[in-house]
């Protein structure tokens, strides 16, 4: 590795634009002239300090002070995302960034630079794809306000990793390390603070082998930028989308289940009431539940199977296996099959109602069983061709053919 000279306060000169670092550090920044200096200036210390040949890349995120400034004077390289947002500032830094390894930090003071040879240690010679640290471990989070240290960070951590299976002690620990590779697999696209659970979350889902190290928060400088109430919900939210089988698949088969199992008591008489058998208003309750079942389930399938063509879900099992058989063609017809059935039952029920001048229907429960299977017939078929659409994948000369999923051993599969 090529060893860096200390940087001192005076502006030094950018690398060329072809140079490629062994590592680049990415700060992201808005208004923090209190401590990005110091930051900048620690950083150049560590890398001379250790052999390392690295960069430092600060984004600025529409800063009013003297940030840009100063960082520029210290030796850093500044890029400039005007698009407001954490995730948009770290996004245009690591698009900018020329290192072989990433590493990300928060540019207010709080983080101990002195970590960064231990990261790139588990990266380079430990093997690890994703390093992140851990505030948790070895008693580090004495900086963390008491709302997000005792309730706020562990709750979620502990939402994530029941989630996806992960061992995250510090989830939203804001310096963490990663190859080029690494990062191009996880391929976040957050926008704001759910940028970093992003990261966690997809690294987590894509396999990647993951390691924490235990550092130490220090007192942050300058005005804190973090919402706890709004960030955590909106973290919470993340994580329920990026779970699309806790969030839609079981909730909507369960959900759809019990509205046909009510059908079926309707249908064959097994639902009494105080001795008298279940009215049509049962039978709208079982519709109400095997729609909005069946649309629930709709949508986990359309999120696994974006997920599988594009993100994650390469070694599902299951998914791979219903797109082997999914046709569009048999979908469509399957789906106009439960139309014509149930458009049948409410044909006949009509003109029934007519014959008898309109008089009330003696069996109304196969009135709302029709209008269930005409409803989900014509349902289906629209998530069908949505289905189908995603399920398209880009071109990629070296990918296996489909059939190649169906054979992965069940030891490999995930099912997120």
């Amino acid at each position: 590795m090529v060893v860096s000279k200390e940087r001192t306060r005076a502006p030094v000169q950018a690398e060329p634009e072809t140079s490629s670092p062994l590592v680049s550090v990415v700060l992201p920044c808005l208004n923090e002239e209190d401590a990005i200096g110091e930051c900048v200036d620690d950083i150049f210390r560590v890398f001379a300090a250790n052999a390392i040949d690295g960069e430092v890349v600060v984004c600025d995120n529409g800063s009013s002070d003297a940030s840009v400034a100063i960082a520029q004077s210290h030796g850093a390289r500044v890029v400039h995302q005007p698009r407001r947002g954490y995730g948009n500032a770290y996004l245009k830094g690591f698009t900018h960034a020329r290192g072989r390894y990433l590493v990300m930090a928060d540019a207010d003071g709080t983080y101990d630079f002195r970590h960064i040879p231990d990261f790139l240690r588990a990266l380079t010679d430990e093997g690890y794809d994703f390093v992140t640290g851990s505030r948790y471990l070895g008693g580090g989070h004495a900086e963390i306000k008491s709302l997000h240290r005792w309730f706020g960070n562990p709750a979620l951590t502990r939402i994530l990793n029941m989630m996806f299976r992960s061992r995250f002690t510090d989830v939203y620990c804001g310096m963490r390390a990663f190859s080029r590779d690494a990062y191009e697999t996880v391929k976040p696209m957050n926008r704001g603070m759910e940028f970093n659970l992003e990261l966690a979350i997809n690294a987590a889902l894509s396999g990647l082998k993951i390691k924490e190290i235990p550092i130490r928060l220090g007192a942050r400088k300058g005005m804190s930028k973090l919402r706890t109430f709004r960030d955590g919900w909106r973290s919470l939210r993340m994580m329920l989308l990026y779970s699309p089988n806790k969030l839609f698949l079981w909730p909507g088969f369960l959900l759809m289940a019990m509205g046909f199992g009510l059908h079926a008591a309707l249908v064959f008489g097994l639902l009494y009431f105080d001795g008298r058998p279940a009215s049509a208003v049962t039978g709208v309750f079982a519709t109400i539940a095997s729609v909005v079942g069946f649309q629930t389930l709709s949508l986990g399938l359309q999120a696994k199977s974006y997920s599988w063509s594009r993100r994650f879900d390469r070694n599902n099992r299951l998914i791979a296996r219903f797109h082997a058989h999914f046709r569009l063609e048999r979908a469509l017809l399957l789906g106009g099959l439960v139309t014509l059935a149930g458009m049948t039952i409410l044909a006949i029920l009509v003109g029934e109602w007519i014959q008898s001048d309109l008089l009330p229907l003696p069996r109304p429960e196969w009135a709302s069983l029709g209008a269930t299977l005409t409803i989900i017939g014509i349902m289906s078929q629209f998530s069908a061709l949505l289905i189908s659409a995603m399920a398209v994948q880009p071109y990629n000369e070296d990918a296996p053919p489909p059939s190649a999923d169906l054979r992965v051993s069940r030891a490999e599969s995930t099912n997120h």
